[in-house]
């Protein structure tokens, strides 16, 4: 980033803009989060093991089509996000540069929320 750039707050983006950016940066945290308990329940010895295979490998599954929607979306948007840390982008978007940052608390609780609706699905 140059001197000269200026980022726009991410209040001047869209709600729909922001859902798109939000799952972008979220979603994949989702999918490593399965795959991390699918290995870590595949060598353990629980009596319905097979069962929750099946229920991560689904939810994994689900999410892997929410990240191919994702990227569609931003596709058509003609949204292009650049990773600066954890919970950071920077958003060029209808000719502009926004700065996209979410709170530590406030992304956990968009993931649990989602994950409990992989859950209940």
């Amino acid at each position: 980033m140059s001197d000269q750039e200026v980022f726009l707050p991410s209040s001047e983006m869209t709600e729909d803009e922001k859902r798109i950016a939000t799952e972008y940066a979220l979603l994949p945290l989702i999918k490593m989060a399965f795959e991390r308990d699918r290995k870590v329940i595949a060598v353990t010895n629980t009596k319905f093991r097979p069962l929750y295979l099946e229920a991560l490998d689904d939810m994994i599954h689900r999410v892997t089509q929410d990240l191919q929607k994702n990227k569609q979306e931003l596709f058509s948007s003609h949204i292009r996000m650049t990773k600066r840390d954890w919970f950071s982008y920077e958003v060029y978007l209808r000719g502009r540069l926004f700065e996209f940052v979410y709170q530590k608390s406030v992304a956990m609780d968009w993931i649990h929320e989602r994950v409990r609706d992989y859950l209940r699905s």
